[in-house]
């Protein structure tokens, strides 16, 4: 088992953040090497049940993973748990202001299971990678955000 934190600041408001988080589509832009995600159960994206499938490539090979949000606290948190093969994992977002912007903390908490074990003395540096790839995709899909909005269908979500 490895858990791993590490934080960003981005020039937005919390606000502007979580309404970014929120949405299917933006996970779908910044995870790293996902090529697809959609919804699997009903209901708005942002509810903690929500459930999700996607499929993750790795060097030409296909991945499936699927993900269940467990948490929503607007303008503060959203949690997942997720599966990819036999590596379960939860991770999360947690959001403050901070100065003229937001503070970002991404966690995971990796979790191989069965033969994946074999993998345990590596998962520390698997999720170091994982969670800096993710935060600077991250800030680099929130950069155009701020650049250009309208782009992504909400222009009343400028920050300073």
């Amino acid at each position: 088992m490895a858990k791993i934190e590490s934080g960003i600041h981005v020039p937005m408001r919390v606000e502007d953040v979580f309404a970014f988080l929120n949405k299917r589509e933006s996970h779908r832009r910044f995870i790293p090497r996902m090529t697809e995600l959609r919804q699997t159960s009903q209901g708005d994206f942002g509810q903690a049940g929500t459930t999700l499938s996607g499929l993750l490539n790795y060097f030409g090979i296909r991945i499936p993973v699927e993900y269940e949000i467990v948490e929503v606290k607007p303008n503060q948190a959203l949690s997942m748990n997720g599966k990819m093969g036999p590596f379960h994992f939860k991770d999360g977002y947690i959001l403050g202001a901070h100065g003229n912007g937001t503070q970002i903390r991404f966690w995971l908490d990796l979790r191989p299971t069965g033969g994946a074990r074999a993998f345990s003395p590596f998962m520390g540096l698997i999720g170091k990678i994982h969670a800096w790839e993710t935060l600077r995709n991250l800030k680099r899909e929130l950069k155009q955000e701020i650049v250009s909005p309208r782009r992504h269908g909400d222009a009343s979500r400028r920050s300073q």
